[in-house]
């Protein structure tokens, strides 16, 4: 081998190293702000049982952070942070918001429709018949209590 050879293997594979430092760097970077991303909308979904909660606040205020750069998910913070603050129904506003977040990091919801959404899942205030002969009531702190019929 000659020299010029021996410099060009060098070469190539420093730049060939350097290239996959890059490429690998930039996957990185773009997988944990999906990553921020889901976990935000998850924190936002996860807590809109009680929309006036510290949870629910918190995931809210995440939003304009973690979703900087996607314009159309602030363009939807931006129309419901106005209906709030003028005290106005701001439910379309909140539909709005959660389908620019699930549209920004490519998660269906179309099988839902908007009423889907909107009551959300909160078994503490829900105490209705269940299965297998047992009531369910609620006590005055709207805890489930347990009656068997036997």
């Amino acid at each position: 081998m000659t020299t010029a050879q021996i410099l060009i293997t060098i070469l190539s594979s420093l730049i060939s190293g350097m290239v996959a430092v890059i490429v690998s760097t930039v996957f990185y970077v773009f997988h944990e702000l999906r990553k921020d991303k889901l976990e935000t909308l998850r924190r936002f979904v996860g807590n809109r049982y009680d929309i006036r909660g510290d949870e629910f606040s918190r995931a809210l205020n995440e939003v304009f952070v973690v979703f900087e750069k996607s314009p159309k998910v602030i363009a939807a913070l931006s129309e419901y942070h106005k209906k709030i603050i003028t005290r106005q129904n701001s439910e379309d506003e909140l539909i709005k918001l959660f389908k620019a977040m699930c549209n920004d990091v490519n998660l269906g919801y179309s099988d839902f429709n908007d009423s889907f959404f909107l009551p959300p899942f909160n078994t503490r205030s829900n105490c209705s018949m269940s299965k297998n002969f047992v009531k369910s009531s609620c006590n005055k702190n709207n805890q489930d209590v347990l009656n068997f019929d036997i």
